[in-house]
């Protein structure tokens, strides 16, 4: 009879299984955190300006995102 061997297997499997979901899981939680972070320190709207523009990087191309962004803090109204 061999049951411990199977039952040895079986256990090295579903630790096996629980192994491989964490890094996919941090994965996930990694990847919603540096898009968080990226939309607070505006990179990710320098990315889409960058893109509508059809520019790529350089201080004239952040000279001119920083102004932009002024002009658009500058029309909101403020409330209270």
């Amino acid at each position: 009879m061999n049951f411990p061997q199977r039952s040895r297997q079986a256990a090295e499997l579903c630790s096996a299984g629980a192994r491989a979901s964490a890094p996919a899981w941090l994965r996930g939680a990694t990847r919603l955190l540096l898009s968080t972070l990226r939309e607070i320190f505006d990179e990710a709207a320098y990315s889409r300006f960058l893109a509508r523009h059809g520019m790529r990087s350089c201080p004239r191309a952040y000279a001119a995102f920083m102004r932009e962004q002024e002009l658009s803090k500058a029309r909101r109204p403020r409330c209270c």
